[in-house]
This record gives C-alpha cells, sequence and structure tokens, in this order.
C-alpha cells in the first residue's frame, strides 16, 4: 500500500483502485472496487495497525461494478455508512443493472472494458445512507457521524 499525501493511502484492487483516509474521526475509504476485493480493503486497514471496525464511512464516485462491488461485504464487515450522488443511488441499492461504460480510448481500454463490464451483471445490493448533492459542502455531516 503507498501513501497518496499524509493520511491518504491507495488501496490496489487489480484493475481497480481505492483510497483510504485516516482522519480524527476513524478511516475512510473512497470506492471499493470489483466483487471480492474486501480482503484487500480488510488487508490494508489492518496494515495501517487499524481493524475492520474503525472503517466509518464509505464514499462512492460513480456506481459501475468496479467502484462498488466489494460494498455490501465491505459493510457487512465493518459498519461503515455510505455517501454515494443521489442519482446513482438507485443502482446501488437495486444491484443494477449499470449504465453503459465508455472505454478508455485504444484497443487495450476496449478489451479491458469488454471483459470486465458487463452493463445486465447484478451485484449485492447495498443501502445508501446519506445522499451527497453536487454543491453541497459534506464533511460537516461526514464528520460528526
Amino acid at each position: 500500500m503507498k501513501q497518496v499525501i499524509k493520511g491518504v493511502c491507495i488501496v490496489p484492487m487489480g484493475f481497480a483502485n481505492a483510497f483510504l483516509i485516516k482522519g480524527d474521526n476513524g478511516l475512510t475509504l473512497i470506492d471499493a472496487g470489483f466483487v471480492g476485493k474486501e480482503s484487500a480493503v480488510f488487508g490494508a486497514i489492518r496494515e495501517l495497525g487499524h481493524s475492520p471496525d474503525q472503517l466509518k464511512h464509505l464514499i462512492f464516485t460513480h456506481a459501475h461494478p468496479d467502484h462498488i462491488g466489494s460494498a455490501a461485504a465491505i459493510v457487512r464487515g465493518t459498519g461503515a455508512r455510505i455517501y454515494m450522488h443521489r442519482l446513482d443511488i438507485p443502482i446501488a441499492e437495486s444491484g443494477g443493472p449499470f449504465r453503459p461504460m465508455t472505454p478508455a480510448p485504444g484497443l487495450v481500454g476496449r478489451v479491458l472494458c469488454k471483459l470486465f463490464f458487463h452493463p445486465d451483471e447484478r451485484l449485492d445490493p447495498v443501502t445508501i445512507d446519506q445522499p451527497l448533492t453536487p454543491g453541497k459542502h459534506c464533511r460537516s455531516r461526514v464528520a460528526s457521524k
């Protein structure tokens, strides 16, 4: 695990990454990776000298399987509160189907997108605790929970 800046580490998960933030009120995870990547998250938490129950917040950047795939397992193992943009909440709470994904430019991007992204894929649904709204300052809400 590599530190990006003080208090923020990258959690490598193969073709996707997450970010683990150490704050005064516990740990916050940005994104959850594909299905089956919860062990990478729990390992990163332990590597920082913490236990999984110290993960207090899970923030999603958007609802694609490479960002929310392990969410249900992580929440079961931690009890973390989940935050997501209000327009993506129905996807996470139903477990899919997902909006189409545009591959990165080039052959490799197209191949990887076809291999790993299936719009009809279904995931374990996860309940979102707090919707995020663009332009609203959410730090005080996250920090006070």
